[in-house]
């Protein structure tokens, strides 16, 4: 899938597969709908060439593509989430800084099923009674502030009988003028009740992260040091 998926979602440019674009991941996933990624590309950041974007992608998925990341004045590049796998695939990350791509990735196996099974934020009765509950914390330090985000939200992706679509689409940090920050772009095979795991600069006071979903729901929620 490799020659699709680079013309899919990197075009043109030029790609180099590099070490420095760490992904990782357990080697294999005892819960395929819920299966924990971590990038680190703190390595290309040494340059004074800013990085612009970062796609990750599930080569053997069916809806392939995780998220498109715009790290913009105050991302930093590592960050981490939970995605579904159907069955096991290279998972890849794509890092663009100075017109090229930088690629790395992992393997995980898998049983499977992870896109086409219930989740359990649906199999709970309950869950309504939650949805849209937006939680987090911000950890800091004179380097950076680490932001842990969890949304309650079923993120069904569509490919289950009688199942529409219905999942979170984007994230946005905006700093304390309300100036936006940093965005990120997420599909249906993000996991349910997604919880994300971004790496900032200082902001001194804090972030509001805004979401929303293809139903057109917003939710926001404010973290100080």
């Amino acid at each position: 899938m490799w020659p699709v998926h680079r013309e899919r979602f990197l075009g043109d440019s030029p790609v180099v597969f590099d070490e420095r674009v760490i992904v990782n991941a357990p080697g294999f996933a005892e819960d395929s709908g819920q299966v924990p990624i971590e990038l680190d590309a703190s390595a290309l950041e040494v340059s004074d060439e800013p990085i612009t974007n970062i796609v990750a992608w599930v080569d053997l998925n069916p809806i392939p593509q995780l998220f498109s990341y715009s790290p913009m004045s105050h991302g930093l590049a590592k960050l981490s989430l939970n995605i579904r796998l159907e069955q096991a695939s290279a998972v890849r990350v794509a890092v663009k800084q100075g017109g090229t791509w930088y690629v790395g990735g992992t393997y995980i196996e898998a049983e499977g099923g992870g896109c086409t099974t219930p989740g359990i934020a649906t199999a709970d009765n309950d869950w309504e009674n939650t949805f849209g509950e937006l939680q987090g914390r911000l950890f800091a330090n004179d380097a950076e502030q680490r932001l842990r985000v969890r949304l309650s939200h079923p993120m069904d992706s569509g490919l289950i009988p009688s199942q529409p679509a219905f999942y979170v689409q984007s994230f946005e940090l905006l700093d304390q003028q309300g100036q936006q920050v940093a965005t990120l772009d997420i599909e249906a095979s993000v996991s349910a009740n997604p919880t994300l795991g971004l790496h900032m600069r200082p902001s001194p006071g804090g972030y509001v992260i805004g979401a929303k979903d293809n139903n057109g729901n917003r939710f926001a929620i404010g973290l100080q040091p």
